[in-house]
Formats: structure tokens, C-alpha cells, sequence
């Protein structure tokens, strides 16, 4: 029962610009668009491919590093939201904005130089997505994930904010969360940005069945930490 509310949740979110602002924004303490940007310097090449580009912000951000960009989103109004994002910042055309399924990527094969995707949803666990990619990617590309990210409760807001993802995503993030800090107790507060290779997560994506090679990263700061995925094929 909780995670059909918790999924018509995430639907009244992608069907609402406003909202998916506001669920982005706020209960992270404007730390989404760090952990976006966290994409960038991943890259490599001239070209990319977001799946699920939502208000097109990590889009823009790529474009105006130099990249040839293209999206595909499966909500309407997302992908609305996103073209008026380019427009209001004077990037790309409106049309590099595809509305379809990460399933079906109506992309020639070896396309792009990297495939990117923040907080995915179901949709990066399915074998057809994982197949797309690397069929759109070219040879030796790469596919960037920011699998997830949190603020760690290491002050009065910063718990307060924790218990609002945590209604959404379960009471995993809150003990999670406490779990970390705990790990990563310093004698000051820094935004000095930390990484560590020693772990693993998202492992029911079926990378190996794909022939991606994948490295692990936790990403963190005093306040915050981000999981991402790089993973890279031969073909």
C-alpha cells in the first residue's frame, strides 16, 4: 500500500512542473542541482544523450559546456518544462527534446559519447534500457548515473529536511542517513568534495548481462553524499 502512494506520488511529481521543482528544491536544501552537476566532469567526448531529463536543468548545464545534446523524456509535461528551460537560457533547439521511452530510444546505433541519467526511476532496472544505451553509445562510451543522493542530519535543518525524503523514500534514507554521518565525522564542516571507490550499490541493474564494466562512487561532503555509477563497453 505504501508504494502504490509512494508511486502516485512520483506521477502527480513528473505531471507538475511546479511540484517537481518544489520536491527537488526544498526538502534537499537546493542540493539537487550539485548532485546533477556532478555529471559533467564525468564526460568525455562531444555528445550526450540524458534519459529523463525532467526540467531540463543538467541539459542546459551540458549544452553550454560545449556538448551536442539530445533528451528523451517520457512525460509531456516535463518535457515542456525542459524546452522553456533552453529558451529562457538561450541554449539548443526545442526539438533535442524527444518525448518517449528510455526502452525504445529512437537514436542510429553508436550516436553518443555518453549516455546520462540523474535519479532515474524503474525504468533504469529494465534489461530493454540498459540494451538501448549501449547500442546508442559509441564505441568505448560511457554511461553516467547519479543513482541517489542525501544530506546527511548533521544539524537541526538538515535533520528536519531528512524526514521529508524519508516519507517518500522510505526508512531506509533516515537510518541510512544517521549511519553515514557517523562514518564520516570530521573535526569541521568543509565543502571539500570526498570519493570513495570501496563500494556497491545498484546492483538488480543488469549492467553484466550488457558487457558494461562498471566503477562505483560515493561522492561526499560533511553535508551531503551522491552514488554514482560510470560504466563503460568495448561494445
Amino acid at each position: 500500500m505504501i508504494d502504490f502512494w509512494r508511486q502516485q506520488l512520483f506521477q502527480l511529481l513528473y505531471n507538475n512542473r511546479y511540484l517537481y521543482w518544489f520536491a527537488s528544491t526544498i526538502p534537499f536544501a537546493g542540493q539537487w542541482r550539485i548532485w546533477q552537476r556532478l555529471v559533467l566532469s564525468r564526460m568525455k567526448g562531444n555528445s550526450a544523450l540524458e534519459i529523463g531529463c525532467g526540467l531540463g536543468d543538467l541539459l542546459a548545464d551540458a549544452i553550454e559546456a560545449g556538448y551536442k545534446c539530445f533528451a528523451i523524456e517520457q512525460s509531456e509535461e516535463m518535457v515542456d518544462a525542459a524546452r522553456h528551460n533552453l529558451q529562457q537560457r538561450h541554449l539548443g533547439k526545442p526539438d533535442c527534446i524527444i518525448q518517449g521511452l528510455s526502452q525504445n530510444l529512437p537514436f542510429p546505433n553508436c550516436s553518443f559519447d555518453n549516455v546520462i541519467s540523474t535519479f532515474p526511476n524503474e525504468y533504469i532496472y529494465d534489461s530493454k534500457t540498459i540494451s538501448e544505451i549501449k547500442r546508442v553509445l559509441r564505441p568505448n562510451g560511457r554511461l553516467i548515473i547519479v543513482f541517489a543522493a542525501k544530506l546527511l542530519p548533521v544539524n537541526p535543518v538538515q535533520l528536519t529536511l531528512l524526514l521529508i525524503p524519508t516519507l517518500v523514500y522510505g526508512h531506509d534514507t533516515f537510518v541510512k542517513g544517521l549511519e553515514s554521518i557517523k562514518k564520516n565525522e570530521r573535526n569541521a564542516p568543509t565543502d571539500e568534495i570526498f570519493v570513495d571507490y570501496n563500494v556497491r550499490f545498484g546492483e538488480q541493474i543488469p549492467f553484466a548481462e550488457q558487457g558494461f564494466h562498471c566503477q562505483y562512487e560515493r561522492v561526499y561532503t560533511y553535508f551531503w553524499e551522491a552514488y554514482i555509477i560510470v560504466g563503460e563497453t568495448n561494445k
